[in-house]
């Protein structure tokens, strides 16, 4: 039955040893043989039934296997020494369940399924964990995220919510990171509860009001910022035209600078910082960080 499937996964292999990157494949075994789906060509809905007619077959010299204990033991023990990876940069994608009357294992696998293979998760307790992302091919989007939580909804009837956290050198700093990410995210839970895919543009100004001290400010500040916080003329404009009530035009003639100047300032605005500012909920944290850098 396994060699039918080659007809609707005509890039599937029958052999571990064709291929050097055997975590990028879905791996199915019966009495004599084995098959490996590419994941980037299945989905979890048909990974679910698959493993309802067949084994999986799990490659006990994965190295995903050991690199998630590596990330479990580090975040669960302030003293543990750094995962061993090769990744330079990471950044934490929190999500919680509402409930968990399902294999964890089973979550696990289908969710791993729509991101990049060499992602990590760690379970913090059975309705939540830490997807770990690195930074060498694009990141999710916010809007990926979103479908993915859709479609593990339907397919485990949960309900969802995620928090995604910036890009960190991996260090031991990403302990406290890690810690102030979580109360962004129980944050936006209470505040911004309809919000299925939360980020730190979205919860600034509720953690503002919830604690306004110098540590979190300037945490709040590098985090969006950035080296940005350094370019007094790109930080002039964007004030600026957010205090002309977003009127380009207005904003233009305030600056002495063409309108095609602001628009370019804008974009490369966003592009350091992730904030699109046409955005009301953006334009308010954008302000607030900028007001609380002064």
């Amino acid at each position: 039955m396994l060699e039918n499937l080659k007809q609707k996964f005509p890039n599937a292999i029958t052999n571990k040893m064709d291929t050097d990157e055997i975590s990028e494949y879905v791996w199915f075994e019966d009495s004599r043989s084995i098959l490996g789906i590419p994941r980037s060509e299945i989905t979890a809905e048909e990974i679910s039934l698959l493993e309802l007619l067949f084994a999986p077959c799990i490659n006990p010299n994965n190295p995903n296997t050991y690199q998630d204990v590596s990330w479990k033991t580090f975040l669960s023990e302030p003293n543990a020494p750094l995962p061993l990876t090769s990744w330079e940069n990471v950044r934490f994608i929190h999500f919680k369940l509402t409930h968990a009357d399902f294999s964890n294992s089973d979550f696990e696998d289908a969710f791993l399924a729509f991101v990049p293979s060499d992602a990590a998760l760690v379970w913090e307790n059975e309705t939540s964990g830490i997807l770990i992302e690195t930074d060498k091919d694009g990141p999710l989007s916010n809007k990926e995220l979103i479908a993915i939580s859709s479609t593990l909804e339907s397919d485990f009837y949960v309900k969802t919510r995620m928090f995604t956290g910036r890009f960190h050198p991996v260090n031991q700093d990403l302990h406290h990171h890690r810690n102030q990410e979580k109360k962004c995210f129980y944050l936006a839970q209470v505040h911004l509860p309809d919000l299925k895919v939360a980020d730190l543009a979205d919860i600034i100004p509720h953690s503002l009001i919830n604690d306004l001290s110098v540590t979190n400010a300037k945490w709040y500040i590098n985090e969006i910022l950035g080296k940005t916080k350094q370019d007094t003329e790109l930080i002039k404009t964007i004030k600026t035209y957010i205090e002309c009530n977003s009127n380009a035009t207005y904003a233009a003639k305030q600056l002495y600078i063409h309108r095609n100047s602001l628009q370019y300032r804008i974009d490369r605005f966003s592009e350091r910082t992730g904030l699109d500012i046409r955005n009301f909920r953006h334009a308010l944290t954008a302000y607030l960080i900028l007001l609380l850098n002064d």
